[in-house]
């Protein structure tokens, strides 16, 4: 654990930004092994990873927290970390350097000032760090999550849909955000002061350090609003795009653009973009195709009246399932219906 007291008992004054990037850059016990073994040493002998039925190992809570609800820990170097997930929440915070992470089987890397917001039992590992990349893990309690908004839950947005998913005990965890605040510095400050007051602690610090969560938190809504969050470099495999898709085939107008890129853990924007770019056409009109194409083969396979197919494809009003239908067939709904099978078809 890293620790800073020697210095506070010296000369009597509390941990500053600039003492922070020291201890950080410093070597801890275990990176010495790691540094000269380049081989995974566990914090507690392994004691802290339990056996799941899937395989993946479970990192407990009760090793990192002792009696509080929010931990730092500075992520060891110079070693891969195994592929495991955990019972607790754990933002992962690059404060220098890079990082590469397999987060459920995804691909994805951490640059200076990225972040990532993890539920429970999120499957990830992390490739070796090199000297200059120091990641930082801030670990929160479930109860951490409740009592940073006491009086009302945060509302709407990626962040606010996951705290809300964090909290359930009926919903499938394993979701997670990827941040990427750009310019802004301020995410980088809060990290600094938590962790100031973590290593350097003293009678007030827990109670500060739970107090930060929903500043925190709320920071990361804003980088989210602004759509900094996910810029994906290299470009993203064909398998993915397909992935998603795929889903917006079987489910049409069943999500809206925000929930879609939740799902696939895009930013709204960057989903919009990368839509438009591979079949041009917006998630609206892309939405508006696929309803009509399923209307259309209502029409030419089943007996359902056109008020029925209508109802079916997501139509509240006929008149405006009319015009669309028109527009994208040439006829209207009757007509089509009407004309020969041998009439072209091109969904």
């Amino acid at each position: 654990m890293l620790y800073f007291g020697q210095y506070r008992e010296k000369v009597g004054l509390r941990m500053n930004h600039l003492q922070l990037d020291e201890l950080l850059r410093g070597l801890d016990a275990v990176e010495r092994i790691q540094l000269r073994t380049r081989e995974n040493v566990n914090d507690f002998d392994g004691g802290e990873l339990a056996d799941e039925p899937d395989g993946i190992p479970r990192m407990q809570g009760k090793y990192f927290f002792g009696s509080d609800s929010v931990s730092l820990r500075k992520h060891h170097r110079f070693a891969a970390m195994p592929v495991h997930k955990h019972d607790f929440i754990e933002l992962n915070y690059m404060y220098s350097g890079s990082c590469e992470q397999r987060i459920d089987g995804r691909q994805v890397t951490l640059r200076q000032g990225d972040a990532c917001l993890m539920d429970r039992n999120v499957p990830h590992g992390i490739a070796p760090l090199g000297e200059n990349d120091i990641l930082v893990n801030l670990l929160l309690r479930k109860e951490t999550l409740a009592s940073a908004f006491p009086d009302r839950a945060p509302e709407g947005g990626a962040v606010a849909s996951f705290i809300a998913h964090a909290l359930s005990e009926r919903q499938r965890h394993g979701r997670y955000i990827v941040f990427r605040p750009g310019e802004r510095v301020k995410l980088h400050g809060l990290m600094c002061d938590m962790m100031c007051e973590f290593f350097d602690p003293d009678g007030h610090s827990a109670d500060l350090l739970r107090h930060y969560v929903p500043i925190l938190l709320i920071e990361l809504m804003r980088i989210y609003d602004l759509d900094l969050n996910y810029e994906p470099e290299p470009p993203l495999p064909q398998g993915v795009i397909r992935d998603v898709l795929l889903y917006m085939e079987e489910n049409p107008g069943s999500c809206t653009l925000t929930e879609l890129a939740e799902r696939f853990h895009f930013s709204p924007k960057y989903l919009g973009s990368l839509l438009k770019s591979r079949t041009g056409l917006t998630y609206t009109e892309w939405v508006q195709r696929q309803r009509l194409n399923r209307a259309a083969r209502l029409l030419m396979e089943t007996d359902a009246s056109v008020d029925e197919v209508a109802r079916q494809c997501g139509y509240e009003s006929l008149g405006f399932f009319y015009r669309k239908f028109k527009a994208r067939f040439g006829r209207t709904p009757h007509d089509f219906r009407s004309a020969p099978r041998t009439l072209p078809y091109n969904p």
